[in-house]
């Protein structure tokens, strides 16, 4: 007797929406962990960010003394080995200098301040307490604490991101077990990177001398962190 249409229609349907169903509820299982790992490298190179300030009632008179200033920055850099591709000096800033007449509630013009800013990147760290003696010496008055960096920074992130991929896995495996599962394939993988960069530690000295001697490098560390998320498959 032959089966209607409908009816073999109907099974067939039904059929399938049991096995989507079965389907979507193991595609719905993941796990979401997040693994975290770092690494640590020695220091090899150093920003230094430093601005010649100078105040004068003539413009002009400002900017010749900052240039001047600026000029023998550049000769003590160039003694000391620093190619002239890691050194910027053509930022520069002139602004007016007031100041408030309380007599006449007004401002007063002074004369003008032009700065200089200038950026080096040594690639030398035995000379970085060194170049800060002789640049303040010189007539640098501003000076940021050098940020400290590696060569081999990228290298070493890429060592602490397979650590932090492994450390996601080992967190995933623990919570598939605990909850009657095994992992499947990586469905998901965000990661993030933060650096933690050291800063010289500079002692205090009271002779100018010491300062060459007073800085310490120290390390950098650096951190990788992964989310990811795994299939939950029912054993």
């Amino acid at each position: 007797m032959r089966q209607p249409l409908m009816s073999i229609f109907t099974t067939v349907v039904g059929a399938l929406l049991l096995a989507s169903a079965a389907l979507a509820d193991d595609d719905e299982r993941t796990v979401a962990v997040t693994g975290t790992a770092s690494a640590t490298v020695v220091p090899d190179l150093a920003r230094i960010n430093m601005a010649v300030v100078e105040r004068n009632e003539s413009v002009t008179a400002a900017q010749s003394a900052a240039a001047a200033v600026t000029n023998r920055i550049v000769e003590i850099l160039d003694a000391l080995g620093v190619d002239r591709q890691q050194i910027n000096t053509t930022s520069a800033v002139i602004r007016p200098d007031y100041r408030w007449d309380r007599k006449t509630e007004q401002r007063e013009l002074l004369g003008y301040i032009v700065e200089r800013n200038i950026t080096v990147e040594l690639k030398e760290l035995n000379k970085l307490g060194e170049l800060i003696e002789q640049v303040t010496r010189a007539g640098v008055n501003e000076l940021s604490p050098p940020e400290l960096d590696s060569s081999k920074r990228r290298a070493v992130y890429r060592q602490a991101l397979a650590a932090a991929v492994q450390d996601a896995r080992a967190n995933a495996d623990v919570i598939a077990q605990s909850t009657g599962g095994r992992l499947g394939a990586a469905l998901s993988v965000a990661t993030g990177q933060v650096t933690a960069a050291p800063r010289p530690m500079l002692r205090t000295q009271l002779a100018a001398d010491a300062v060459a001697e007073s800085f310490t490098p120290g390390e950098l560390t650096v951190r990788a962190n992964v989310n990811v998320v795994y299939a939950l498959i029912k054993r």
